[in-house]
């Protein structure tokens, strides 16, 4: 693929990402307004539905992280030959960070699903 074409095209996928993590902050946003209730009402309702909403979000979160890793393996496949040590090297930063933003994803989706807690486990 054309390297003009491809960076245009990533660049629209990131977009979407972007709306995504709007998403996101919606429901997380509401995910805490249904904790507040909660932890004052004892809404179990609003208990379920919050770790629910956590959940997916996780999970979608978890998707990005997946993509950001594939992103980043693409990155070194395409390296060309004659790229220099730091670009490089940098590059194989990236897919490291990626990596471990992916285990840090289904560390929390397991915490979330095995959670025995009446609130939400705080994540980072």
């Amino acid at each position: 693929m054309d390297s003009i074409a491809k960076k245009l095209r990533e660049t629209a996928i990131e977009d979407i990402i972007w709306l995504v993590y709007l998403f996101i902050i919606g429901a997380n946003l509401y995910s805490n307004y249904l904790e507040r209730d909660y932890i004052k009402n004892n809404n179990i309702q609003s208990r379920d539905l919050f770790r629910k909403i956590n959940k997916y979000v996780l999970i979608i979160a978890f998707i990005i992280y997946l993509y950001f890793v594939y992103q980043s393996y693409d990155s070194i496949r395409n390296l060309k030959q004659n790229a220099s040590d730091k670009k490089v090297f940098l590059t194989n930063l990236t897919l490291i960070s990626a990596i471990l933003f992916l285990i840090a994803g289904a560390l929390n989706i397991f915490i979330q699903n095995n959670s025995v807690f009446d609130d939400e486990i705080g994540l980072v």
